[in-house]
């Protein structure tokens, strides 16, 4: 659009941090301590001020204001930081500053949905997954331990109903000669 952002009071940019938040507190008579309800956030709000790069008309005017005035919330980044989105739109009053030359600047103040800034989305790779099931040939346990498990006569494999328990360990016994 044309527009650059700048900050004409300090010299240092003011951004939102943390969104304001309120105390949801109940008091009871005789104590002096209220009971903590909880907190409410409110939604994020911040100044801009945006400069023409160049002289602007009519033209760029009205493309700029038709850009900024939406009636809905509308993502927000900046070039310097795109990982944090803001979805936001006019709020309260804007002000058009001009010498006369058509050479000037625009401030407006936006609100944010929600107390959150966003990050992009991220979208991972497809995994392909296989209908068909899978179904091991091996019966026997030549390459491993068959440890706490006994086969069946059907051929299937289950926990050992006789498997020792901490009741059965002889009170004799240490943790060395296990």
């Amino acid at each position: 659009m044309g527009l650059i952002n700048v900050q004409l009071d300090s010299g240092l940019f003011a951004e939102p941090f943390v969104a304001e938040k309120e105390v949801m507190e109940v008091s009871i008579r005789g104590n002096d301590r209220p009971y903590f309800q909880g907190i409410k956030r409110s939604p994020l709000v911040f100044s801009l001020t945006f400069a023409f790069k160049d002289s602007y008309d009519e033209s760029k005017i009205r493309d700029v204001a038709r850009w900024l005035d939406k009636d809905h919330y509308c993502p927000f980044y900046t070039a310097s930081n795109p990982e944090r989105i803001f979805y936001c739109m006019l709020y309260s009053d804007s002000q058009l500053l001009h010498n006369g030359l058509r050479q000037g600047y625009i401030q407006l103040q936006m609100r944010c949905s929600d107390p959150y800034s966003y990050s992009p989305v991220s979208v991972s790779r497809i995994y392909e997954w296989r209908e068909s099931p899978l179904t091991m040939n091996d019966n026997h346990f030549s390459q491993g331990s068959l440890d706490q498990l006994i086969m069946n006569n059907e051929g299937h494999l289950q926990l050992d109903a006789n498997k020792t328990k901490w009741i059965n360990i002889s009170p004799s016994k240490t943790w060395s000669s296990m």
